[in-house]
């Protein structure tokens, strides 16, 4: 399949006039952040960031005179006390790793359309199966292809889908940087979003039901302390990723009584689960079922197309 014709589906899929494939995912952030600001412009960022994206925003971007505030996102006043008279853009990502928060675009969405700013919003970790970020006022949307959209962890590509205008300036600074994607990469995405419908609506059901469970081993066990989950009831931004989300994705973060000294027991037991570093997210969202280790004695969990009782048994037998 052609580039042209991966970046139409891509654009299908978002509800957008145009798509892009770039070699990567900080591909696409970077070209799309240089082709929407100027040296002397100001941008908004969200607190909740990956780590290789805030180390370009706070180191790459002020080097070319742009400069950059982040806002903690829970404070939907906080957007607006950030502004100054050079403010261009707002940035964040939704769903966040590893925390799985959702950040609600709507309070967002009104601040920027009152003052014509662009929304660019990083949906990775939801996949446009489960949210279409312009449905809410993006103007923007980028994906780290190997997450979802691949789907097998193996290839390496970012999009960016936006207007055809936006979408041609990108463009334009990904053959200047020498960032146009491999063959091989485009065409493991072409595989991959054959089966991304199927693919995410299993992934949404198995973690809700290992969600579930984890919940019962924590009201039941001293191990699990806390269970994060969009899903839940009991998950802080609940009631805005029922409002906006077509499904409740496959992240799930279980914080340990036992704290780190826990969860590295934990990640050493574990058979079924495949075990990675932190910052990695290569492998999120695709087949394989994931663990890492983060911060304060949590665990993320990125639950692929491993059957409900293989992966409940396997955090049962960690566990115990």
């Amino acid at each position: 399949m052609s580039d042209i014709s991966v970046a139409r589906q891509l654009a299908q899929l978002d509800r957008t006039e145009s798509a892009l494939v770039l070699a990567s995912g900080m591909a696409a952030v970077a070209c799309t952040m240089v082709s929407l600001l100027r040296p002397g412009d100001h941008m908004l960022a969200s607190r909740w960031l990956r780590p290789d994206t805030r180390r370009f925003f706070e180191h790459e971007l002020p080097s070319l005179g742009v400069h950059v505030s982040f806002v903690d996102p829970k404070e939907t006043r906080g957007w607006r006390r950030a502004l100054t008279r050079t403010t261009r853009l707002v940035y964040l990502e939704s769903p966040v790793d590893p925390t799985t928060r959702v950040v609600d675009l709507r309070p967002v969405r009104t601040l920027a359309q009152e003052l014509g700013l662009a929304l660019v919003v990083d949906a990775t970790l939801a996949s446009p199966i489960n949210f279409r970020p312009v449905e809410f006022g993006a103007d923007v949307v980028l994906h780290t292809a190997s997450a979802f959209l691949d789907g097998h962890g193996n290839g390496f590509a970012g999009v960016v889908c936006g207007s055809e205008a936006v979408v041609d300036e990108v463009r334009a600074k990904m053959c200047s940087w020498g960032a146009e994607p491999h063959p091989v990469a485009v065409e493991q995405l072409a595989r991959g979003l054959k089966s991304l419908g199927v693919r995410v609506a299993q992934q949404n059901s198995t973690a809700m039901a290992v969600a579930q469970w984890a919940t019962s081993r924590a009201t039941s066990s001293g191990a699990i302390s806390t269970v994060y989950y969009p899903g839940l009831i009991s998950h802080p931004d609940h009631a805005v990723a029922t409002e906006c989300f077509s499904g409740y994705g496959h992240l799930i973060a279980l914080v340990l009584r036992g704290g780190d000294a826990a969860v590295a027991d934990l990640l050493a037991r574990l058979r079924q689960f495949r075990v990675h570093d932190a910052e990695s997210a290569t492998r999120l969202g695709g087949v394989e079922s994931v663990a890492s280790a983060v911060s304060e004695g949590s665990v993320r969990l990125s639950i692929g197309l491993d059957d409900v009782s293989t992966l409940v048994g396997d955090l049962t037998q960690a566990l115990e």
